[in-house]
């Protein structure tokens, strides 16, 4: 028993040490992201809408309590960890009401980035914050299985890295490969935490299996949704309207 109580016991550091990288590398996505634009975006001239202040604010937010929670967990400051969880809970919320009014506006007032035709940006961003919210909700009912718990929380936040690396990557020089690309990108984040378990623990939780098949599939149906007529009726209402 104290030989497996030992063996256990590196296998846990390690593992709180891997959740503070990835949450880490992940904050510098999205802070690399968007430094290419905050700047023009808190200029007086046009300036943003309100909307996306807030929409800004949330997201900010939640990639400072994704650094800061693992990070107290790693200090050993696990009854922190657990009450500042139901504010996260909240906010993930508020991601997801204000990620679906982002995009509905981007659409609305022709702010869709040029390398993503209309379609694919719609159904991607409501698919990736769609996708966000049930992990965070599965996330958030689990939250008693660590295990269980922080692998959903780290597939919940790779679900929404795209708008980061849509900013970091010089998406406009891969034309018509630049979803493709950027899947690609995400896939590396994605299978980081697969790929520890089978180093660390010679299996993949199950957790993973579920997060990574929620991303995977909502990222095969990207394609077929975006040019289905069904969305090409809701692109022409929004900028119609």
């Amino acid at each position: 028993m104290t030989t497996m109580v030992a063996r256990r016991q590196p296998a846990r550091t390690a593992g709180r040490s891997f959740y503070l990288i990835m949450s880490l590398l992940m904050a510098a996505v999205f802070v690399g992201g968007f430094s290419q634009t905050v700047p023009d975006d808190f200029a007086p001239v046009p300036g943003l809408p309100l909307l996306l202040h807030i929409h800004g604010a949330v997201f900010t937010l939640w990639v400072l309590l994704f650094v800061a929670q693992p990070a107290f967990v790693a200090r050993g400051s696990v009854e922190l960890h657990r009450r500042i969880g139901v504010l996260g809970a909240g906010l993930a919320a508020a991601m997801v009401v204000m990620g679906v009014a982002a995009t509905l506006f981007a659409i609305r007032y022709h702010r869709v980035p040029i390398f993503f035709p209309p379609g694919v940006f719609l159904v991607m961003n409501l698919l990736g914050i769609l996708v966000f919210g049930g992990l965070v909700a599965a996330g958030v009912a689990l939250r008693r299985k660590a295990e269980w718990h922080k692998r959903l929380m780290l597939c919940a936040t790779v679900s929404i890295l795209g708008p980061g690396l849509g900013r970091l990557l010089p998406m406009g020089s891969f034309g018509a490969a630049a979803p493709l690309v950027m899947f690609g990108v995400i896939a590396l984040f994605l299978f980081a935490g697969p790929v520890f378990d089978l180093v660390t623990r010679r299996r993949v939780h199950p957790a993973y299996r579920w997060g990574v098949a929620a991303i995977l599939l909502s990222e095969v149906l990207i394609g077929p949704l975006a040019f289905a007529p069904p969305t090409a009726a809701v692109l022409r209402f929004l900028q119609a309207a």
